[in-house]
């Protein structure tokens, strides 16, 4: 999960089952001539003191391809192509190298967790999933290796933006009160987009130009273009190789810059150009619907946290709470004292590790993912969030009805998810900015 969290509470955002089944089999494929391949590899990008090869960026083309492939589009040039896949791995580097430097990793039991989640998406155990893959020939080891990034990816995200993003009841109750937040459970708006980057310092000339370039887009598209196709040959924006495609979201939950325009779209229609820091965007109603969920799935679940501190690194904080879990699971300890007296988050620890009923969305995405995915009445195992080392027990889980608590925490939530997007965008461009590339393509 780039963007994307750790806002209140949950996902780990691995994008969809399909994607890594093809990632899977784009990693499985055979290269021809290996030796000669390796003998002619050379340096397409460098990004600070590491290196992007030649041979990675065609690996990469090949997952995209075959992702065209299975939805039925048709490719861009390819030229256009590598340069598409070539930026987005520079802005993946840029970030790995970001999340090295600040001691940020994915275990392997947080993996595994959600590798697991990826083969409940597709029916299987883990064990089953991993077989099939394997029997199939396909490179399973560098199938976890990219899901690993993205989850350090994630993480370095949310430690970074989400963490500082601050949401009070006023700002709550002016936006429920706001014509947004009404319609906020009234519709869901799925949304194309295209983006003309204007780079930070621009002169006015080259925000002329990219102003220009971006009415000749909405020109095209006004001329009967195909939306997807344009927004993968011209887009800068971080769904470029998807067609653009944003996806569902509920109105409220757009950038402010968005949602605004959108409001009054209708299916299949495309925006002006809407200027923002960032550049030039232009905006297609795919579809929107109506009518949020009456009913939310809510998760009674208990938890100790081990924090780090001045007299306490991360890996002793990870042992004990691999000490404390490890007593739990072989039934020396009950879960309740051993929260109370040993937890660091003092809240639930008098209420031995209680949290409560949970909603999606109130947690940070490592710790909503461990829910999500932990059988009830099993422990999870020990994970790492930006608040410590963490293990949790799902007790129960129940559906209940829609109540005004619940539409408070949809109008923070949304509120955390708009302002972070909008922060996200901004600070990947100023680490890249900050970044030594050179492009050698």
């Amino acid at each position: 999960m780039n963007n994307q969290t750790l806002h209140a509470a949950r996902s780990i955002h691995p994008t969809s089952a399909l994607r890594w089944l093809m990632l899977a089999m784009a990693l499985s494929l055979p290269v021809l001539g290996q030796a000669k391949v390796q003998m002619l590899d050379r340096i397409v990008a460098v990004v600070n003191d590491g290196a992007i090869m030649a041979s990675e960026l065609d690996e990469r083309i090949n997952v995209i391809a075959l992702q065209f492939q299975d939805k039925g589009q048709q490719l861009p040039p390819p030229a256009i192509m590598r340069e598409q896949v070539l930026d987005r791995m520079i802005t993946e580097r840029v970030q790995l190298q970001l999340a090295e430097r600040a001691g940020i990793k994915v275990d392997d039991a947080s993996l595994n967790q959600a590798m697991s989640g990826i083969a409940r998406q597709n029916g299987m155990t883990l064990e089953d999933f991993a077989a099939a893959m394997r029997e199939d020939g396909y490179d399973w080891n560098q199938f976890r290796e990219q899901i690993r990034e993205d989850m350090i990816i994630s993480r370095l995200q949310q430690r970074s933006v989400a963490s500082r993003i601050r949401i009070t009841d006023r700002e709550v109750d002016r936006f429920l009160g706001s014509e947004m937040g009404k319609q906020m459970f009234e519709e869901d708006f799925r949304l194309g987009h295209i983006l003309i980057r204007v780079p930070g310092g621009a002169s006015p000339e080259d925000v002329q130009a990219a102003q220009s370039k971006a009415q000749d887009v909405e020109n095209r598209l006004a001329g009967g273009e195909d939306f997807q196709q344009v927004a993968v040959s011209v887009s800068d924006g971080p769904k470029a190789l998807e067609g653009g495609d944003l996806g569902w979201r509920p109105a409220a939950q757009w950038p402010s810059l968005f949602s605004e325009a959108a409001l009054s779209l209708q299916k299949g229609e495309i925006s002006a150009p809407i200027r923002s820091g960032a550049g030039f965007h232009i905006l297609k109603m795919i579809d929107r619907r109506g009518g949020a969920e009456k009913v939310v799935t809510q998760y009674q679940v208990r938890h100790v946290l081990i924090k780090t501190d001045a007299l306490t690194n991360s890996e002793q904080a990870h042992a004990q709470a691999q000490r404390l879990h490890d007593q739990i699971a072989s039934g020396q300890s009950e879960f309740a004292p051993v929260a109370a007296e040993h937890s660091d988050d003092p809240g639930s620890a008098r209420n031995g590790g209680e949290l409560g009923w949970v909603n999606r969305g109130e947690m940070v995405p490592e710790f909503e993912d461990m829910m999500l995915n932990t059988p009830t009445g099993e422990l999870s195992p020990v994970f790492e969030t930006q608040y410590g080392w963490h293990f949790l027990r799902v007790d129960d889980i129940r559906d209940t009805d829609m109540s005004d608590e619940f539409r408070r925490m949809q109008a923070t939530q949304a509120l955390q998810k708009r302002r972070f997007e909008e922060e996200l965008e901004t600070w990947i461009q100023e680490k890249r900015g900050e970044s030594y590339v050179d492009i050698r393509l």
